[in-house]
């Protein structure tokens, strides 16, 4: 028994003194750093740190220890300028295999103010529309741009609509094989539906392509259409478009009288276009675009050259807190 007690006990000291894993050596950070509560932590140590929140607290234990860190930044994510919500395309197909498309997008601007897209080969543009109102595309290259103006609501989606023809097959014969090619945009799309349109003699045998089938049918009564349809039909439009620049006059009203001229502006400015076959409601909306108008080219002309000229001192206080601000906003009173 004598024999075996003396190597245990040798076993259990000699390292422990040789080692000094507890007295000298490096501390662990397990018992350096011990979790603490950050409520626990007194009123003088926090100082001017009582609103920021912190993740982790710890207990420094060993006044000696360094904690080594390591720092990795990462690149911000790029996020899209804007946003598509779906898209719809309708064409119309000839016998001679021609094909004229409406394009029909839903997107949130956001930041962007140009949509770039490419147009498939020996395509032709037409004309297009941003919400309803006709704008005036250019050309750089081979692509297309359309202006998208900024909206007077964030909320609300842009309606961006386009046309263009191109022929898609060979004219003549009993068969039509025909390669419907859409256009290309510089943003991602989500949720895009091709309506086609043939000729009722025409029935499909085969298809292939990046988009799935939804149904293949006939329609079984043909719309007549006649002069008092389409006219009634052009009634029924502008009375929608009718009431549509009314919400957005009384919105840029709103949007005054609450101290927000840019956006009062582009408000009133779609109204404007939006009422162009009526000449009552156009004049009324033009009339209060062109005040509104006036009146930030005055603020305006009162605001800057006083900063230029050294005059900020001797300004009034009003025009000094315009000149401070990024997007000049004021109120009715301030303006007059």
């Amino acid at each position: 028994m004598s024999r075996r007690s003396t190597p245990i006990s040798s076993a259990v000291s000699s390292p422990c003194n040789r080692a000094g894993v507890f007295r000298s050596g490096p501390t662990h950070p397990r018992v350096a750093l011990q979790p603490a509560e950050r409520q626990a932590i007194p009123r003088a140590l926090k100082q001017d740190l009582g609103a920021t929140s912190a993740n982790y607290t710890f207990r420094l234990v060993e006044p000696a220890y360094e904690l080594g860190l390591t720092l990795e930044r990462h690149d911000t994510t790029k996020l899209l300028p804007a946003r598509v919500n779906n898209v719809t395309l309708t064409s119309v197909i000839s016998d001679e295999g021609v094909m004229l498309t409406q394009v029909r997008l839903e997107l949130i601007p956001g930041d962007k103010r140009l949509l770039h897209f490419n147009l498939p080969a020996g395509a032709r543009f037409w004309f297009a529309f941003v919400n309803q109102n006709g704008v005036w595309p250019w050309r750089e290259l081979d692509q297309i741009l359309i202006p998208l103006e900024q909206q007077s609501r964030s909320d609300q989606p842009m309606i961006v609509e386009f046309f263009y023809s191109s022929r898609i097959g060979s004219p003549g014969g009993r068969k039509l094989n025909l390669e419907l090619l859409g256009p290309k945009f510089d943003l991602s799309l989500e949720n895009i539906i091709w309506h086609v349109w043939l000729n009722d003699k025409w029935h499909m045998v085969g298809w292939s392509g990046t988009l799935q089938l939804q149904k293949d049918g006939r329609v079984i009564q043909p719309v007549a259409l006649d002069v008092k349809s389409y006219v009634d039909n052009e009634i029924t439009l502008n009375r929608q478009k009718t009431k549509a620049a009314e919400e957005m006059l009384a919105l840029g009203n709103s949007l005054l009288e609450n101290s927000a001229p840019q956006q009062a502006r582009r408000a009133i400015q779609s109204a404007f276009g939006l009422s162009m076959h009526d000449d009552a409601f156009n004049e009324d909306a033009c009339v209060q675009l062109h005040n509104l108008k006036l009146q930030q080219a005055l603020v305006g002309l009162n605001v800057r050259p006083s900063a230029a000229g050294g005059e900020a001192a001797a300004a009034p206080t009003n025009l000094r807190e315009l000149r401070n601000r990024k997007d000049v906003t004021y109120t009715q009173q301030k303006a007059k």
